[in-house]
C-alpha cells in the first residue's frame, strides 16, 4: 500500500482529511499435551483501517488487503459513506504534536524453539507431580507476539509505535472425593533461562489443590479483602464510568460526580499509557494524540475525565490520549490505558492479620450478567477463603457478594503492596474493605 498516494487521491476526490491506521500483529504460539507438542502456529496478520471527512461527516472503512488496485473503489466507497451521514457530530483527523518517547524497560530474551519445549515439558512433569490430587494437565502453552501500530494522515501526522510480550500459559485440573477445581495461570516471561518453574509450579498447583473441599458461608456481612486478580477484574467492569463519552451522554454512575469524592480517600487511580512496568504502552492512542500519566481519581476525588477527540470536543475539553480501538477494525472509543489503583505498603499476608476473621475473595463469576453499570449495583458469583486470627484457614466456594461499587470503593479500610502488571492493562493491588454482603447459606 502506497500510503501516499492513497491520502493524495482522496484529496482529489473531495475529502478534507484523510487518515490510514495499520496495525501489524505477529505471533508465535507452541502448545505441549500428554507428552509432545500439540501444535506449532506463526501469524502474521495486518489490518488497515481508514478514516476520512467529507463536509465534516466521518466515513470509516476497514481492509484486509489495501493493495493499491483497490484504492478508487475503497475511497468511492468511503465518500458515499459520509455523504450518507446524517449526524451533526463534527469530525476530527488529528494534526500531529511533538512528544517525548519512552520505551519500555522489560529486557525480552527470546528463547529458542528447543528451549521452549524442554521448558514446556518440564511444566507438565512438575504439574503431574505435584500432587496426586492433579488429575489432569489440561494444556500449556508458549506465545510471543509483536505489535505495531502505524498512523499516517493528510495533516502530517506519521507516528508509530511497537510492543512485544512473551508469555507461559498452563491449565490443570485436581480432584478428590468427586470434588473438581480447574485452574489456570498466565505468566509474562522477559527471559525464559530466568523463569523459576517451581514457583509457578507452586502458585498454580497448590492453590488448584487448596481449593477442594470448599464450603459456603452463611448469609451476612462480613470484613472483605479482594484479592489482586478479583480486585482487578472488579475493576474493569467499571472503569467505564470514567469515559467523557459515557459521562456526556449520562450513562456514567459519574455523570455528575466530577471534583466530587467519590472513593475513599485512601484510593487513588491513575491512567498511565506510558507505564513502563506494564506489558504494553502507548506513546499515542489510536488517533494519534500524545499520551500522558493522568490522575483519575486523586485520594478518592474524581480528578480527570478521560477523553477521545470527540467526547473531548462535545465537552469543551481536550483529549486526554484515550482514544482506543478495541482491534483494527474497530471504531476509536475512550478507554484506559494502564489504568490502576496505587499501592500501599502491606502485602496480603499483614492485610489478612488485621483483618483477623473474615473472607479473602479471589475469584469472580458472572460478570456478563451480575453487573448494572449505570446504578455501579453488582452481584456475583465468587469463591475465596477463610481467615481466623489473622491466617488462611479453610476455602470457600458457592457463594456470592453483592454491593453497589461506590459505595463498596468508600470503604477501604487498607491499599495492599501486591500490585502485579500482568497481561492485562489494569492493575490492583489487594484492598482490605469494611464489609461486603455475602449470601450463601
Amino acid at each position: 500500500m502506497n500510503n501516499q498516494k492513497w491520502i493524495d487521491y482522496a484529496l482529489t476526490q473531495g475529502f478534507e482529511a484523510f487518515e490510514i491506521y495499520q496495525l501489524l500483529e505477529q505471533t508465535k504460539a507452541v502448545s505441549w499435551f500428554e507428552g509432545q507438542r500439540d501444535s506449532f502456529v506463526t501469524s502474521r496478520v495486518l489490518g488497515t483501517s481508514l478514516r476520512g471527512t467529507v463536509n465534516g461527516k466521518l466515513a470509516n472503512y476497514s481492509v484486509e488487503d489495501p493493495s493499491d488496485s483497490n484504492m478508487e473503489k475503497v475511497i468511492a466507497d468511503m465518500k458515499a459513506q459520509a455523504e450518507a451521514i446524517t449526524s451533526d457530530e463534527e469530525a476530527i483527523i488529528r494534526k500531529p504534536e511533538d512528544t517525548d518517547k519512552v520505551e519500555s524497560i522489560k529486557n525480552w530474551v527470546k528463547p529458542s524453539n528447543d528451549e521452549i519445549i524442554k521448558m514446556l515439558a518440564l511444566v507438565e512433569e512438575k504439574a503431574k507431580n505435584y500432587d496426586p490430587r492433579i488429575v489432569q494437565v489440561a494444556g500449556i502453552s508458549w506465545e510471543e507476539t509483536k505489535i505495531k501500530r502505524v498512523i499516517v494522515n493528510s495533516n502530517g501526522m506519521n507516528v508509530e509505535d511497537e510492543g512485544y510480550a512473551q508469555l507461559i500459559f498452563a491449565q490443570i485440573a485436581a480432584a478428590e472425593n468427586g470434588d473438581v477445581q480447574a485452574n489456570y495461570k498466565v505468566q509474562i516471561v522477559e527471559d525464559l533461562s530466568k523463569f523459576d518453574v517451581d514457583k509457578y509450579i507452586d502458585e498454580l498447583c497448590g492453590e488448584t489443590v487448596k481449593k477442594l473441599g470448599a464450603t459456603s458461608l452463611k448469609s451476612g456481612q462480613y470484613p472483605v479483602i479482594m484479592e489482586k486478580g478479583a480486585m482487578t477484574t472488579l475493576m474493569a467492569c467499571f472503569t467505564g464510568m470514567f469515559s467523557g463519552d459515557l459521562i456526556s451522554k449520562g450513562i456514567s454512575p459519574l455523570k455528575e460526580s466530577f471534583g466530587k469524592q467519590i472513593f475513599s480517600e485512601k484510593i487513588t487511580v491513575i491512567d498511565d499509557p506510558r507505564q513502563q512496568k506494564a506489558i504494553s504502552l502507548a506513546n499515542y492512542d489510536d488517533e494519534g494524540c500524545p499520551t500522558k500519566e493522568k490522575k483519575v481519581v486523586d485520594k478518592g476525588v474524581f480528578t480527570t475525565i478521560l477523553f477521545d477527540s470527540k467526547s473531548a470536543k462535545k465537552m469543551g475539553a481536550e483529549s486526554t490520549g484515550n482514544g482506543f480501538r478495541a482491534s483494527y477494525n474497530s471504531p476509536v472509543n475512550v478507554a484506559p490505558k494502564n489504568l490502576y489503583i496505587v499501592p500501599g505498603d502491606k502485602d496480603l499476608d499483614a492485610l489478612c492479620k488485621d483483618m483477623g476473621d473474615g473472607l479473602v475473595i479471589t475469584g469472580l463469576m458472572g460478570m456478563h450478567a451480575g453487573i448494572d453499570f449505570v446504578t455501579s449495583n453488582f452481584s456475583l458469583q465468587c469463591s475465596g477463603y477463610w481467615v481466623k486470627d489473622g491466617k488462611r484457614d479453610h476455602s470457600v466456594s458457592l457463594i456470592t457478594m453483592a454491593a453497589n461499587f461506590l459505595e463498596f470503593m468508600k470503604s477501604v479500610e487498607e491499599v495492599g503492596s501486591d500490585i502485579e502488571w500482568s497481561y492485562e492493562n489494569i492493575a490492583c493491588p489487594s484492598i482490605r474493605f469494611t464489609s461486603c454482603a455475602i449470601s450463601g447459606e
